[in-house]
């Protein structure tokens, strides 16, 4: 075939229509047979046209690969598949489902059981990818608590991180626990007490813990009592033996922390649901090295830093940040010692890192 013959053959034959669309809404009132498909917005996915469907209402205590789940209805749990109408819904998380999620699973294709319908979260706990386009990194839905685990040692406790772990908990409206593990490591209990007061003050509960000695299991474990709660926090700072310690038939993974860089090893590989048989749900996720907040959060993070809600009520502008305005209850609190300069700084470096 000549060269100029080729082109010819590949040349489009066809027409092709630039259709207009004022609102996306309007695909939701149009039928299975259109001619066009596009991701829906994810406030309309309780509408669909699916008939003789037996819907019974769950929880999902487990997101796995290739879109399965376990689902936990009344007394049994059974894998479902999301259903095909889910996935076309536009999404900010990375995921469609979060463990904790209420759902509604259609039982008449049974075994092969089927989501159809994702029930509006109570809240959630979020974290945020790094980039300029931050995608949503959901831990788990419609809890009570968040219990940050932190060790004192091995690795070395870092407030930094909690800072930023009481930031989503303030953010989303959870009450954080933190809970400092290994004191059995701690050999200055004056130092530990100083580096903790802040939180205390701040009104946060703050436990400390030692799987070694049994420290603190017991208070723990009143606090989760009839809960749903949410472990998350550093690698490495002991947090499958301290769940192991308070409910010892979960028999959780655990690993050994590197004695040349204090780093742990990441024994949870996805977040899981588990009842507690003292009342209420643990949610075990997986340990991270580092937590990205959101970017458009920058403006919020100054009223939701943990303990500036005692003073910045009193600084001169709304919208204070508290870096150099004049005025700012913040600045002056650390001026006279009411504030510990050390959180200031850890808000300084949030601030100039988002």
């Amino acid at each position: 075939m000549k060269q100029k013959d080729k082109k010819q053959s590949l040349k489009f034959s066809g027409r092709m229509k630039n259709i207009s669309l004022p609102d996306f809404d309007i695909l939701d009132e149009i039928g299975p047979d259109n001619e066009f498909k596009i991701a829906r917005t994810a406030e309309k996915r309780h509408v669909h046209n699916k008939r003789n469907m037996l819907l019974e209402r769950g929880r999902v205590i487990e997101v796995m690969s290739n879109y399965q789940c376990h689902v936990k209805m009344q007394e049994k749990v059974v894998t479902a598949s999301i259903g095909g109408r889910l996935k076309q819904f536009k999404n900010h998380s990375s995921a469609i489902l979060a463990v904790g999620d209420y759902v509604e699973v259609d039982t008449s294709p049974a075994p092969d059981y089927r989501i159809e319908n994702i029930l509006p979260r109570k809240n959630s706990l979020i974290r945020y990818g790094t980039g300029t386009f931050q995608k949503e990194i959901a831990l788990a839905a419609n809890i009570d608590q968040l219990v940050i685990t932190c060790s004192w040692r091995m690795p070395m406790f870092k407030p930094g991180l909690a800072d930023r772990y009481l930031i989503l908990a303030n953010k989303f409206h959870i009450r954080p626990i933190i809970v400092i593990n290994k004191i059995d490591l701690c050999e200055d209990f004056v130092d530990l007490e100083d580096e903790i007061s802040y939180y205390r003050e701040s009104g946060i509960k703050v436990i400390l813990s030692s799987t070694v000695t049994g420290a603190g299991i017991e208070e723990l474990k009143e606090e989760l009592k009839d809960m749903d709660s949410v472990f998350s926090g550093h690698s490495g700072t002991g947090k499958s033996s301290l769940i192991n310690s308070l409910e010892p038939g979960l028999e959780l993974l655990t690993a050994e922390v590197s004695d040349f860089n204090e780093k742990g090893k990441h024994t949870t590989t996805q977040a899981i649901m588990l009842p507690f048989s003292f009342g209420g749900y643990l949610i075990d996720t997986p340990g991270i090295k580092t937590l990205t907040l959101n970017q458009e959060d920058e403006a919020r993070i100054p009223k939701l830093f943990p303990g500036f809600d005692r003073f910045y009520p009193h600084c001169r502008y709304r919208d204070c940040k508290h870096i150099q305005e004049e005025g700012c209850a913040i600045l002056e609190a650390v001026d006279n010692g009411d504030l510990d300069p050390l959180r200031y700084e850890s808000y300084r470096w949030i601030m100039q890192n988002i």
